[in-house]
């Protein structure tokens, strides 16, 4: 079994419009990029996502797992609330990409290669909560200025030039990782992401509590 996937998008569920417009509009503009740069095996194109996230859905799908494993890459839509203590699935998704990314960077051959991690996140809003070990390590994309007022991300002077840069960051990924001296695709069909209580440790001292100021006449507002 080879690479089906150039990359997996992974994000955490929106109940409005502009979490979901985030989602959509990166993901089109992605895939029209990629779809010039890969040849993926994968019928419905070169990126892996679940669209029944978009629609709310609170349980991980755990076939998601063979997509990830399947992929080249990780993209990481990150909002403050991807490290969520109560909706652990994101964190789940990272860590076992990490996971991956130790194991194939170990098997690449060039020294460049090995420097070049398969995660890459990408920031829409909160940079400040971005955990440490990311902040220092990874190196992200900061879309944070991005608002429902926007034109379409693929079409928006703002983002286009990192959009460029981060397809072909991915096809060159796609590329290294599919000449592996083993099939990077051989343990997929049984892969699995780690478990909650697995991931639970690192969340605690990564994720950041989702504060509640109490307002002036009896309100709150969640930060």
């Amino acid at each position: 079994m080879s690479l089906r996937y150039a990359c997996f998008i992974s994000y955490r569920h929106g109940q409005q419009p502009l979490a979901r417009r985030i989602i959509n509009d990166l993901y089109d503009a992605l895939v029209n990029e990629l779809d010039l740069l890969v040849d993926a095996e994968a019928d419905d194109g070169p990126i892996a996502i679940d669209r029944k996230r978009l629609e709310g859905g609170k349980f991980y799908n755990e076939e998601l797992a063979v997509s990830l494993c399947e992929s080249a890459c990780m993209v990481m839509v990150f909002t403050p609330v991807y490290f969520s203590k109560q909706h652990t699935y994101c964190t789940r998704e990272y860590k076992g990409m990490e996971a991956l990314e130790k194991e194939r960077l170990r098997l690449l051959k060039s020294g460049v290669d090995k420097r070049n991690g398969l995660i890459i996140p990408v920031v829409f809003r909160g940079a400040q909560a971005l955990p440490k070990e990311i902040e220092k390590l990874r190196q992200y994309y900061l879309f944070d200025e991005y608002t429902l007022a926007d034109p379409e991300i693929s079409k928006n002077p703002r983002y286009v030039a990192d959009i460029k840069k981060m397809a072909q960051y991915i096809a060159d990924r796609f590329e290294a990782v599919s000449k592996l001296p083993v099939d990077a695709c051989t343990q997929c069909e049984n892969f699995a992401l780690p478990t909650e209580d697995e991931i639970r440790p690192w969340l605690e001292d990564n994720a950041q509590d989702q504060t509640v100021f109490v307002l002036r006449g009896g309100g709150s507002n969640g930060s």
